[in-house]
């Protein structure tokens, strides 16, 4: 077998290529990465196999800071392939919210390192690995958004974790969904509510916040504006790292039957809310807010087809992506079947 290549080298050929960029690959002097490219993938052409390895290490990475950050760097992310290297820095630096100046000083250099260590631990293996088979269970699965990138979580949202803000769909009134019922609000109510030694709720806390919300806005009994949104606090979600719930007013119920509409345009204003509102307490949390996870709004007991009510939905995402890109956004499907179309649909 041929040496594996040093990682002081690796480092200084990622370097080199942070500054020319993919498209320039080609003509760039990067033995290192070409060696380590050549162990990985000695069937594939030169310049193909640096980039598959590239990829792959920084896949390695996973979704967090690190990861998108040396996603960003590279030009891997959708659309950023023929970025300048200054504007590739730049965004890489948003998503540790810090200067250009310090992200070159300090996570750059760790960003480099961190690849540069995934390359030889690839080009170690003896060739790629067998593939697994695949299964979307549980999966979390990054789809582009115009620059940026949502992540599809394939879980009731109750049991995701580590993200800031959840929104929860509810009808005009902002009564949450009873805790027995198979929504999200009422998921959200059950595993927000806090509860006694015995399992009995001893506070039906994010309710009780929605009601106090109402009063203080003079509309208890009354309906809001669709698009509405109000923040709570998470009740006991709080131990999955949630730190605000935010209730989407969308739903508008129909006379003499348990039945909901839901009006597209409705989704597209409340996704809006979410961000403003987002960008308006952000600061006020230590650390600071950073990531949110919608459910397919108007999907469920609003009754909108799945492909109405996410095409209203991810447009709405993205366009506000556009404005705020620094936000890391979930979407959470709890069924992997529906999660496929999702993912396929998105993918277009």
């Amino acid at each position: 077998m041929s040496p594996l290549p040093s990682h002081e080298g690796l480092v200084g050929d990622l370097r080199n290529l942070r500054e020319r960029g993919l498209l320039r690959l080609r003509d760039a002097d990067l033995p290192a990465i070409l060696l380590a490219a050549r162990l990985r993938h000695p069937g594939l052409d030169a310049v193909g196999a640096a980039e598959r390895l590239l990829a792959e290490a920084v896949e390695r990475l996973g979704e967090g800071s690190l990861g998108q950050a040396a996603a960003y760097t590279f030009g891997l992310i959708q659309g950023t392939r023929d970025w300048a290297a200054s504007d590739r820095r730049r965004r890489a630096a948003q998503v540790y919210g810090v200067s250009v100046e310090r992200f070159r000083k300090h996570q750059e250099r760790l960003v480099l390192a961190q690849v540069a260590e995934q390359m030889l631990a690839l080009c170690g293996d003896g060739g790629p690995a067998a593939p697994e088979p695949r299964t979307i269970d549980r999966a979390r699965i990054p789809v582009a958004a115009g620059a940026a990138r949502v992540t599809v979580q394939v879980q009731p949202i109750e049991l995701v974790t580590g993200v800031d803000i959840l929104v929860s769909p509810e009808n005009v009134y902002l009564e949450m969904s009873k805790p027995f019922m198979p929504s999200v609000s009422g998921a959200l109510r059950r595993t927000g509510a806090k509860r006694g030694p015995s399992g009995d709720v001893v506070d039906d806390v994010i309710q009780r916040e929605l009601h106090e919300w109402m009063a203080a806005y003079g509309r208890t009994g009354l309906p809001v504006a669709p698009g509405t949104v109000a923040p709570t606090g998470p009740g006991s979600l709080s131990m999955n790292g949630v730190r605000r719930i935010y209730h989407v007013a969308v739903a508008v119920p129909r006379t003499g039957s348990n039945l909901y509409d839901v009006a597209p345009p409705a989704i597209a204003l409340a996704v809006g809310q979410v961000f403003r509102l987002a960008a308006a307490e952000q600061d006020s949390f230590t650390p600071p807010l950073r990531s949110m996870c919608f459910p397919l709004i108007g999907t469920g007991r609003g009754s909108l087809a799945l492909r109405t009510g996410l095409h209203w939905l991810w447009t709405a995402i993205v366009e506000n992506l556009e404005r705020q890109p620094a936000w890391e956004v979930h979407l959470t499907v709890p069924v992997p079947e529906v999660a496929e179309a999702v993912v396929r649909a998105l993918s277009r």
